[in-house]
């Protein structure tokens, strides 16, 4: 292995200068593709082959130094949603694991302090001390990665590794929507965003037995929301001359024509954008005692009508990330088919990754996914 290790690359965040999109300055200027030298493994740890990675949301925004990752350090080898296969044990107990196994790991690795009260409940993703991979130690954007066995969650039966890279963001919307919305058939429901996290929530939804509306820009019109409309979900292209709430309020119909809400509330509101408006305009669509189920990260501080809030008895949760138990039931959503992820995955090569990044962050993909080796 010593010997390979002048072959490794790696995806990784240099600086940390805010980059503006559409600026004309390279969305790129603050990554580079390195060589990488693989550590020396340390009690707990393993090696592992990365197969198959997948470019979050998070990503992008560290990659182009939004305010909400600035505590991300750099250098960083970026990436928390893979596949990857064992190389090598590390000292100390790893368990049943043996090199060879395909496994994807928790994203989210908690303190396991007895006291914590998160790690006590195996709640990682709510631990104040959690380290994330590819934030807080390099990740599966190196074409190999050293990471805790503690970690590893062995991929299902019938699922591809290429499927692998989608079980951690798709368990962040098995643990949003099974614990934090109570969703029941016949029930109207808006998703706000139509980027993988958006499109998950959709599809989840629907599975419960809801009617889905999705939104998105003028920009995603052939991109995103095709891909929505082609899964046969209402669409809702919005605007800041045309909102929600208006189009809610004019009267939007499904396509056998019958309304979509009630009086232009709907029953629940799944919040995927991260664009602060869409947050606060949420609070003015939902019914009374309706629900608002917030899965996205903000730049800025969201402005919110409480006294709404009150006089409609809303209720607004927050979720974040997700531990074992929802990888497990996100891993049975794609080998079910319930969640058809060829329909919202765009492959790369490594070669490309660049390529894979700019599509990404410029939102002309809907889901990169990445092969590593």
């Amino acid at each position: 292995i010593i010997a390979m290790s002048n072959s490794i690359k790696g995806f990784c965040l240099q600086s940390n200068e805010k980059i503006y999109p559409n600026s004309g300055q390279s969305v790129l200027s603050n990554s580079a593709v390195v060589e990488m030298e693989m550590p020396p493994l340390k009690e707990g740890e393993i090696l592992a082959k990365t197969l198959y990675t997948g470019i979050c949301g998070s990503d992008n925004s560290a990659t182009i130094g939004k305010a909400n990752f600035d505590w991300v350090q750099r250098p960083r080898v970026i990436g928390h949603e893979f596949s990857a296969e064992v190389l090598e044990l590390g000292p100390g107990d790893h368990g049943d694991l043996k090199v060879g196994d395909i496994f994807t790991p928790l994203a989210m690795l908690g303190c396991r302090e007895e006291d914590c009260p998160a790690c006590s409940v195996s709640k990682w993703n709510l631990c104040t001390k959690k380290e994330i991979i590819g934030f807080h130690r390099n990740g599966g954007f190196g074409q190999q990665v050293v990471l805790e066995s503690d970690r590893v969650v062995p991929l299902m039966k019938g699922l591809t590794p290429a499927q692998g890279a989608l079980v951690e963001p798709l368990s962040i919307i098995t643990n949003a929507l099974y614990n934090k919305c109570d969703i029941k058939p016949g029930q109207d429901v808006v998703v706000t965003g139509c980027g993988i996290i958006g499109m998950m929530s959709a599809e989840v939804a629907r599975a419960a037995g809801a009617r889905v509306a999705v939104t998105g820009i003028a920009h995603d019109r052939d991109i995103r929301l095709k891909r929505a409309k082609e899964r046969g979900f209402i669409t809702i292209e919005v605007s800041p001359e045309n909102s929600l709430t208006t189009q809610l309020q004019n009267g939007i119909t499904d396509d056998k024509g019958i309304p979509f809400g009630t009086n232009g509330k709907v029953d629940l509101l799944i919040e995927c954008s991260g664009v602060p408006p869409v947050l606060t305009e949420a609070v003015g669509v939902v019914k009374p005692e309706g629900d608002i189920c917030v899965i996205a990260t903000y730049g800025t501080d969201v402005q919110i009508n409480a006294t709404h809030l009150t006089r409609t008895s809303l209720n607004m949760r927050g979720s974040m990330g997700s531990c074992r138990a929802d990888y497990m039931a996100a891993q049975k959503l794609m080998v079910t088919g319930i969640f058809p992820s060829e329909h919202y995955t765009d492959y790369y090569d490594f070669k490309d990754i660049n390529q894979a990044f700019e599509d990404s962050i410029k939102a002309n993909n809907m889901k990169a996914v990445v092969k590593m080796n």
